[in-house]
């Protein structure tokens, strides 16, 4: 692309839903540098507060929409990439500009190469942009990507601020410096709210970036602003049970600290054979769940969320649990190095009675985020009116699973990498060693395959912790809306069910026409496994019955069905429709299903 350039992202890839973007520049010398940062606009052209300014001590912002991934070292330079989750960015911000800064009387002309790229989801190229001249600049926009008409577009902006890092703030409206922005016109015709450079007063702007000793953790979004607080903390059942979808930085770092809180407390109670057997998992999900399922229930949501239907409520929690797990990704991330990674494979070689420090340091970002989707899929589970049974172990395995996405044989088959989203896999791929990922691979079953999952987040230079930040909230993204799909599926399969139950005239007739269906191909869908089970359990709750024959029949018998329907007097219309809904609810209804259909419509009309 040329300076002013723009273009519609849905024109260039469907798979734009999530994007990433790459700065990079280098130097004659190879070491100067420059400190990328974002400002999320509203449609006056101006942050909505200091919140939507993002930049290396800020690294998530738009409620963990927009990301810094990290700076990494290449030949003679450096490369900046930020992740943008588009489908989550607030409908309030209009647009995202992308700029740099320089410090210390620096200047962007002092750089060559300076270029930005862009690619989907799935790391095909979608644009790039390389700057011919940037001039005697300390800062420098490099584009924008901002909406228009319900579309994502990006615009190659190529533009230096020769008040430097001040000028940006005061344009932006960060800590309300500077004038309100004026409106220009775009090349495609676009009014766009815009601010050329201009001198302008100092403004609170971040210091360069200073080097940080080993030991401190830097902070994710909110944490960071407010460590120095010390407030209380608040009494929560669960880390996503007393807060808002929109979220107050403040208030969710006081719950995420409750929280890891109680978890470091849990984690001393452990001993290392605890985690190499995966006996923490068992304690965690006990703990996890006993009171929690006490308090939580359809009631609770009704009183919260009164009115309001169950999709949205799911939404809503969904968003809250993916805001927590990346808060909490940026507090543990920074305290995780290479000496992490080297205790694995010495648990058990080291006292019976003592967790290493680093290995707990660790178990607390595992625990936490295990926890926080152990609870979101049960809450959905109850959103959608789910009937589980934790004291079941069908039921607790079900849960779990759906908690942790866990398919048929994925706990042994699974690598690591495939666990990731694909922006940061190339990442993994470079710093981690077998070494590592085998030490992980020495815990068995869910713990171990939990484990596994997220040791993949430490000890990796330099990007430790807004990798942490992405994988924590894209895990719990995935979980959420994993569980979301299982249990609308099973919502709706119940609520077939018990349509299916309260509208039938011949209850115990229609399980045998119900289960003539399902068998009719030899095969047993989910969907239909589903169906079954409940309305065997709706006709026994709703009509007293229960057909013991049904339920010790091995191969059925349609002469046995078809003498039971001649047996039956009166008008049978309602078999016909139970045998249409129950051929279409795993997908499109089979020859062999049809079949079926079509010959107890013509026993009907006989009878």
């Amino acid at each position: 692309m040329v300076q002013g350039a723009n273009v519609g992202l849905a024109a260039l890839s469907e798979d734009i839903g999530s994007v990433t973007m790459s700065l990079g520049w280098s130097s004659p010398t190879g070491e100067s540098d420059a400190d990328v940062s974002l400002w999320l606009l509203g449609g006056n052209g101006r942050v909505r507060s200091d919140a939507d300014f993002c930049f290396h001590n800020n690294p998530v912002v738009g409620n963990g929409s927009v990301q810094l991934l990290g700076k990494t070292p290449t030949a003679d330079g450096f490369e900046d990439r930020i992740s943008f989750d588009l489908d989550a960015v607030p409908p309030e911000v209009e647009q995202i500009v992308v700029a740099a800064s320089r410090y210390g009387g620096s200047h962007f002309g002092d750089l060559k190469d300076l270029y930005l790229t862009l690619t989907d989801s799935s790391g095909a190229g979608l644009v790039r942009f390389t700057v011919e001249e940037a001039g005697a600049v300390g800062a420098f926009i490099f584009g924008e990507l901002y909406r228009r008409t319900g579309e994502w577009k990006f615009r190659a902006v190529g533009q230096g601020y020769a008040s430097g890092p001040a000028g940006l703030a005061a344009d932006f409206g960060v800590d309300d410096a500077g004038e309100e922005g004026v409106a220009a016109r775009s090349p495609d015709g676009d009014s766009v709210p815009w601010s050329g450079p201009q001198a302008a007063s100092p403004a609170a702007v971040p210091p360069p970036r200073a080097p940080e000793p080993e030991s401190t953790a830097p902070l994710s979004a909110g944490a960071a602003r407010s460590q120095e607080d010390p407030a209380g903390q608040p009494a929560t059942g669960a880390p996503i049970d007393d807060a808002d979808a929109e979220g107050d930085d403040d208030v969710d770092r006081k719950v995420v600290e409750h929280e890891r809180a109680e978890l470091r407390e849990f984690i001393k109670g452990l001993s290392p054979d605890d985690i190499k057997s995966g006996g923490w998992f068992t304690k965690l999900s006990a703990q996890a769940l006993s009171s929690y399922t006490e308090k939580v229930d359809w009631r609770y949501f009704q009183e919260r969320y009164e009115g309001v239907p169950a999709d949205a409520v799911v939404d809503q929690r969904i968003k809250m649990a993916a805001r927590y797990a990346a808060l909490e990704g940026g507090l543990s991330a920074g305290a995780y190095s290479a000496a992490v990674v080297a205790t694995l494979g010495s648990l058990g070689g080291a006292s019976s009675a003592t967790v290493p420090a680093a290995v707990a340091t660790m178990m607390v970002d595992v625990a936490f985020t295990t926890r926080l989707q152990l609870r979101l899929a049960y809450d959905v589970a109850v959103l959608y009116r789910i009937p589980l049974d934790l004291s079941d172990p069908d039921d607790m395995w079900k849960l779990i699973r759906v908690a942790f996405t866990i398919k048929s044989g994925e706990m042994a088959k699974e690598g690591v990498v495939k666990a990731v989203p694909a922006i940061v896999r190339p990442v993994i791929k470079r710093f981690y060693s077998g070494g590592v990922l085998s030490a992980a691979r020495g815990l068995p079953v869910v713990g171990k395959y939990l484990l596994r999952r997220n040791v993949i987040k430490i000890g990796i230079p330099l990007v430790g912790v807004p990798l942490a930040v992405v994988l924590n909230r894209y895990t719990t993204l995935l979980a959420g809306r994993h569980a979301q799909a299982v249990f609308r599926n099973e919502a709706r399969v119940i609520e077939l069910a018990a349509g299916l139950s309260k509208r039938s005239r011949h209850p115990q007739l229609m399980l045998w026409v119900a289960w003539l269906v399902v068998m009719a191909d030899k095969k047993i869908a989910d969907d239909e496994a589903l169906l079954m089970r409940h309305l065997v359990r709706l006709v026994r709750d709703q009509h007293q019955v229960v057909d013991e024959q049904l339920a010790h029949l091995v191969d059925i018998d349609r002469a046995e069905v078809w003498r039971r329907l001649d047996a039956e007097p009166g008008d049978l219309s309602d078999l016909l429709d139970v045998a249409d809904r129950v051929a279409t609810v795993d997908g499109d209804v089979n020859s062999r299903e049809r079949a079926v259909i079509s010959e107890l419509r013509e026993r009907c009309r006989r009878v």
